[in-house]
C-alpha cells in the first residue's frame, strides 16, 4: 500500500515515514487495502514494515489503543463484477459517458462503505471470511432469483454460485444483510419470486429487508436479451402479492420485511404508503418509501412556509416523468398558496437513455437542454436531488454552472431544505450565479425514485 499522506504531527511522521513510502504488513501480515489496515492499527501494540526505494524498516510501535499512526494510502482497486446479467444498467449506457459508468462494480468492501449492491458471486471463501471477521456489516446483496436454472439464464452463471449457502454463513456469523431483487417480467417473477421471497425470509434475523425493484430498460439494449418492462398489470399483481407478504410476515416479525420500491406503486396508479409501513426505511436510497419521506417533509416543512414573497418570484421545479403525478398533486397546490410565488414545474423526458427510464436521478445536461432551452425558467431553477454525482457532474460531464449559462436562470439543486430555497428566491437576480450545492448524506431521502444498479 503507498501511502500518499502523512499527518504533520502524527505518530507516523515522528518515525520518519513519508509520503510516497510503501506499507508492506502489520503484525506479521500482508495490507490488502485502507480497510484492512484501519482494522489493523486498532492494536495497541504494532510491528510494521516499511519500504522505500527498496529497502525495508521494521518499527516496533506502543501506543493508545484506537490511537492512529496518521497516514493514509492511495485508493484501493475496486473489484468488478463476474456476472453477466441480461438486464444490467451498465450494459444500456449510451456511448460517449465518463469512463466509470461502464465500470461492473461488485465490490464487497464498497457494499459496506456506501450500501452499493454486488451479486457476492465473486466471494469465495477468503472474502467471506474477511467479512465476518473484520464486521463489514451490514452487507447489501442483489440475490435476484434463488431458483438455480433461472438463476443461471438470467445472471449469466456458468455454475452454482451458492448464493444462499453465503447468506447462510453470513447470517451464523452475525451480518447483517439487505437484500434486492430485480424484477423482470415474465423470468423472475410470479412462482420463482415466491421461492426467491421465502428461501430469503428463512434468513430474517440477519436478512433485514428485501427491496424489489422495476427492472430498468434503456434504449440503448443493442444486442441484448429482449426483456419486457414494467406495466400497470404487472406492478398491482406485485403489489398484491407484496401486500399478502407483508400481513404474514407482520405477524411473525413485527416488519414487513419485503417492499417494493415506489415505482411499482407509481406504475400501477396507486397510493404510496404511510411511514409506519417502511419500518424505518431501510431501503429509501434504492428507491422505497423515497416518495413518502419527501411528501412527509415537505409536509413538515410546508407549516414554516413565508406567506408572502417580496418582491414577486417564479419558481421552476424540474424533474423526471415519474414524478409528475405527486408533484402536481400535493406539491404546486402547496407551493400557489405563497403570496408573490408563480411555481410551476417541468417535467423533463430523458433523452439520453430513452422516455422508458423516468426517474429524476438519470436526467442529464442533454436532458435538461432538450427540455428547457429557449423557455423561461423565472428567477431560479430548482433541480431534483443525486442529479449530480460527488464531483458536482451530472451524467455526461455538464455542470451547475454550465447549465446555469445555457439557461440564462439561476440554478439550485434541492437538498433537502425549503427555507434555503425561498431564501435563495428572495435574493436571485438573472444576473445571479448561485454556489453549487451538493448532496449530503442527510438529505438524499428528498430525491425523487431512483434504482440502485
Amino acid at each position: 500500500m503507498r501511502i500518499t499522506a502523512v499527518e504533520h504531527a502524527g505518530i507516523a511522521r515522528e518515525l520518519g515515514i513519508r509520503e510516497g513510502d510503501e506499507l508492506l504488513e502489520v503484525n506479521g501480515r500482508r495490507v490488502l487495502d485502507s480497510i484492512d489496515y484501519r482494522f489493523q492499527e486498532s492494536d495497541p501494540r504494532l510491528t510494521i514494515k516499511v519500504a522505500r526505494d527498496g529497502q525495508v524498516t521494521v518499527f516496533d510501535i506502543e501506543k493508545d489503543e484506537g490511537e492512529t499512526l496518521g497516514i493514509d494510502f492511495e485508493e484501493m482497486k475496486v473489484l468488478s463484477c463476474g456476472n453477466d446479467c441480461i438486464f444490467c444498467f451498465v450494459d444500456q449506457n449510451p456511448q460517449g459517458l465518463r469512463k466509470g459508468l461502464y465500470f461492473r462494480d461488485g465490490d464487497y468492501r464498497l457494499s459496506f462503505m456506501y450500501g452499493n449492491y454486488t451479486t457476492m458471486t465473486n466471494a469465495g471463501p477468503a472474502i467471506l471470511r474477511r467479512i465476518i471477521d473484520q464486521r463489514l456489516s451490514p452487507q447489501y446483496i442483489s440475490v435476484h432469483v434463488t431458483d438455480l436454472a433461472v438463476r443461471t439464464r438470467l445472471m449469466g452463471l456458468k455454475k452454482d454460485d451458492g448464493i444462499l449457502g453465503k447468506i447462510a454463513l453470513l447470517h451464523d456469523n452475525g451480518i447483517d444483510m439487505h437484500t434486492q431483487i430485480v424484477l423482470c417480467p415474465g423470468i423472475n417473477d410470479g412462482d420463482v419470486l415466491e421461492k426467491t421471497v421465502r428461501d430469503l425470509f428463512r434468513f430474517r434475523k440477519r436478512v433485514v429487508s428485501l427491496a424489489i425493484v422495476p427492472v430498468g430498460l434503456t434504449d440503448h439494449r443493442f444486442g441484448l436479451a429482449p426483456l419486457a418492462k414494467v406495466d400497470a398489470a404487472c406492478a398491482g399483481a406485485l403489489l398484491d402479492r407484496t401486500e399478502r407478504w407483508q400481513k404474514e410476515f407482520r405477524k411473525k416479525t413485527g416488519r414487513a420485511f419485503v417492499y417494493p420500491s415506489d415505482e411499482f406503486y407509481i406504475v400501477a396508479g396507486r397510493r404510496i404508503p404511510p411511514s409506519t409501513a417502511y419500518d424505518g426505511f431501510p431501503q429509501i436510497e434504492n428507491g422505497v418509501g423515497i416518495v413518502r419521506n419527501f411528501l412527509t417533509e415537505f409536509r413538515r416543512q410546508s407549516a414554516d412556509f413565508p406567506a408572502r414573497l417580496r418582491p414577486r418570484r417564479t419558481l421552476t421545479l424540474a424533474t423526471g416523468e415519474l414524478a409528475r403525478t405527486f408533484m402536481e398533486s400535493s406539491i404546486l397546490p402547496r407551493l400557489g398558496r405563497i403570496a408573490g410565488l408563480d411555481a410551476r414545474l417541468e417535467v423533463v423526458p430523458n433523452v439520453l437513455y430513452g422516455r422508458s427510464v423516468t426517474v429524476a436521478g438519470l436526467l442529464s445536461g442533454k436532458c435538461l437542454y432538450s427540455a428547457l432551452e429557449g423557455k423561461s425558467m423565472g428567477d431560479l431553477l430548482l433541480l431534483p436531488p443525486d442529479i449530480l454525482n460527488g464531483d458536482g457532474l451530472l451524467l455526461d460531464d455538464e455542470t451547475i454552472a454550465h447549465v446555469e449559462e445555457r439557461l440564462r436562470v439561476p440554478v439550485m439543486m434541492f437538498e433537502g431544505s425549503w427555507d434555503a430555497v425561498f431564501r435563495l428566491l428572495k435574493n436571485a437576480t438573472r444576473r445571479t450565479r448561485t454556489r453549487q450545492l451538493l448532496p449530503s448524506s442527510t438529505t438524499r431521502a428528498a430525491s425523487i425514485p431512483t434504482t440502485k444498479v
